[in-house]
């Protein structure tokens, strides 16, 4: 559901914005933040194989 909502919002640059979310959380250490961003990442790639 979310990536499909980020989707909607950010179109074509949906996969640099969940990149982007996925790094500012790994940057900061908080791992479990960085995965919800990775799994989320994965929902992407299913809505939009490449």
């Amino acid at each position: 559901m979310v990536a499909l909502q980020i989707e909607q919002v950010h179109g074509a640059g949906s996969a640099d914005y969940i990149a982007r979310r996925q790094k500012h959380f790994e940057d900061l250490g908080e791992e479990a933040g960085a995965a919800l961003w990775r799994a989320i990442a994965s929902k992407y790639e299913a809505l939009n194989p490449t």
